[in-house]
Formats: structure tokens, sequence, C-alpha cells
């Protein structure tokens, strides 16, 4: 069992006899901490039945996850004890409700009663992957189930993986690569993030037409526990448009990356205020080049719009949750360096597209900097 911490989860005791219960919440990483987070009586009486707490709300403002290309756990764990006591305030029972149990910034949906993120060790819920020719394919893998990653090409293993349960948060969520828990996506991005140059030469761009790095087609996950699932891996190539990654935080609470392939489009817009201003000297003059409307706290933001590419209708899910999520970020690669930029989804509805009605499914989706582009942060 875990904890949906963007749905509401209730725990507690209802009692029909007057009396209260006390009760205490721990947040922890590893182990529970000597004192509780929270400490919350709950009143009841025989006329009004009320004991039960909700606690997502309250872990959550324990569990604010970042982003800076570095894909490791983010999680919490969770205990709750409870102490009821009488009307005459008597110590009557005592005891533990949860109890090391992981928490992830997760939700179901209205129609799911009962989903549980450690249901399944695949923390996406598509099934094909369109991933970007020379760049690593990451999976989110729940490590609850002990289960076994196997990546294929042509049905050939490339690579397997075994994962163990983690009593500690760090290791409850695993990104699985072909290359092992790698963070930069290719070989260029390696380079610069240890500080290294990169130059293009004739050999290097041959090397690159020839051969791609961690290329594969097909990933099976399977436990002793949990039954094989596939996931089938398209490799596109785009050599009009410079691909950009988007990485956000999706329904299982872990980080999934997905890319759009064609036309991106920036935008900036500018708010400002303006006063009109005496440019007369003490000797009655001006100088014509003073302004004399002047604007002040001018103020830029920038936005994007990323075209998608044609993709299989089992995207729509993945864009629906990009909506839902709260936060989402641009990876963007310059010549010196990766720069991860918090964005915000402008887009606020979507039409789900099929391939019976609509032949080809494609999305474009607005974006928002997360920032000024004056640097104001004091």
């Amino acid at each position: 069992m875990a904890i949906n911490l963007r749905s509401p989860i209730f725990t507690g005791y209802t009692i029909l006899t007057d009396g209260y219960t006390i009760y205490k919440i721990y947040i922890y990483f590893l182990t529970a901490p000597s004192e509780p987070q929270y400490t919350i009586r709950k009143n009841y009486n025989a006329n009004f039945n009320a004991g039960k707490i909700e606690i997502s709300e309250l872990v959550r403002d324990y569990l604010d996850i970042t982003f800076g290309n570095d894909y490791i756990s983010q999680c919490r764990k969770v205990k709750v004890e409870y102490e009821k006591y009488n009307s005459s305030g008597v110590l009557s029972d005592s005891g533990t409700i949860l109890n090391d149990v992981f928490a992830f910034d997760s939700y179901s949906y209205f129609e799911e009663t009962d989903f549980d993120v450690d249901d399944s060790p695949i923390m996406i819920s598509n099934r094909k992957i369109f991933a970007l020719a020379d760049n690593l394919v990451r999976i989110p893998i729940n490590t609850e189930s002990s289960p076994t990653v196997v990546f294929l090409k042509d049905g050939k293993i490339i690579s397997t993986k075994k994962y163990t349960p983690a009593t500690f948060t760090i290791g409850r969520i695993q990104y699985a690569t072909i290359g092992g828990e790698l963070d930069s996506d290719n070989y260029i991005e390696r380079i610069l993030s240890q500080g290294g140059t990169y130059e293009e030469t004739k050999c290097i761009k041959d090397f690159f037409d020839e051969f791609e790095i961690g290329e594969v087609d097909e990933v099976r996950v399977f436990s002793d526990t949990i039954p094989l699932e596939t996931i089938k891996i398209k490799t596109l190539e785009e050599c009009k448009y410079e691909p950009k990654k988007v990485t956000f935080i999706n329904k299982f609470g872990a980080l999934q990356d997905m890319y759009f392939f064609k036309k991106a489009v920036e935008k900036m817009t500018v708010k400002k205020e303006t006063y009109k201003s005496n440019i007369l000297d003490s000797n009655y003059s001006y100088s014509r080049s003073n302004h004399v409307k002047r604007n002040f706290n001018v103020i830029g933001n920038e936005s994007v719009t990323l075209s998608s590419g044609y993709l299989s209708e089992e995207y729509n899910e993945v864009f629906k949750q990009l909506l839902l999520s709260e936060k989402v970020w641009l990876t963007n690669l310059t010549d010196t360096e990766e720069q991860i930029l918090p964005i915000n989804v402008k887009t606020s509805n979507i039409t789900y597209k099929t391939s019976l009605n609509d032949k080809l499914v494609e999305y474009t989706f607005d974006f928002d900097k997360s920032f000024d582009t004056i640097n104001n942060i004091r």
C-alpha cells in the first residue's frame, strides 16, 4: 500500500461513545523521528460520530519535488499512531494505524476506487514510448515488487537490471536506462555536464551517423508477483527541427520525459508602467534627448509553443497527465551547458484525438517560462 498525496486518504477510527482520539503523524525519509510533525485531536460523541482524519495534504507539505536533470526518487514515508480516550480523559487504547508507508506525489482518477502506486512496477501509463534517436530512454520503476527490467533490440537482450525493494525513500523509485542510472541524455550532454567542451569533427559526426547510443525497441518488466509487461520503443529521428525534451511529474508521482519533435515557437510579452517626467532644468530649459514619457517596472515574460509530431493515440493519457501536472521542466542544450528551465503549462484544455477520428494524432501545447526574463530574484 502507498499513499497518493494529491488524492485524499482518510485514516483513523470512529467510535460511538463519548471521548476523543489523539493522532500523531510522522513524516520521514528512513526512520520515524522521535517527535511527530503533527499532533491532532478529534472529538466525538454518541450523536456525532466523527473520528477519522485526512492526512494527504499534511504529508504533502513535506514533499516538494525538484529537478535538475538528476533523476532521483522523491517521496516520503509516513507513520500514524493513535491514542483513544474516554469522556473522562482516561486512555482506553493505543497503537499504530500506518507504519512505514510510502507516500508519493501521485493521484487517482474519480473513477478509480482502488488505485495504488505499488500495484505496478512501471510508473508510467503508456506502453509505447516515442524516443529521440541517440538519447536515453528512462522508465521510472517502483522497486516494491523486486522487478527485473530487460532491454531488447531486435529480440536480442541488450541489458538486464534487477531491483530490490528500498527501505528508504531515495531508492524507492529507480529510473531504468539501458546504460544504468545515467542522468545525461546523450554523449554530448555528458561531456558538457562534466565541464568539458564538445567540438564536432568529421570522425565524430560520421560515428553518430552510423551508430545510435542506447538504441532499444522493447522493454520487458516482470517479477515473481507481477505479470510480465512489455513497453514498445519507437525511435524517431528529426533532421529539420530541434526536438525539445519536457519532463513532468506524472500520475504516479514520478518524473516522466517526453519529446516534442516538431516546430517550436518562442515569444515574449512585456508589461510596464509609464509616467510623465519633468525635464526642465533650473534655467527653465530642457534637453530634447531626455525622456518625457518614461517607462518603469518593465517585466518581460517568455513563452514557447511546442508541437509533438505524430504519435499514437496511447499518448492521449500522457498529455492528460502533463496538463494535470503541477511541475514541468524544459531541457535546453547550449554550447556550454545543459539548462533545466521551469515552465508552466499554459494550455488549459485538450480534445483527445484518435486514429479513427483524426487519422493522425498530433498536439500543440503552449508553455510559459516560470520566471521573469530580467533576473529579479532577491
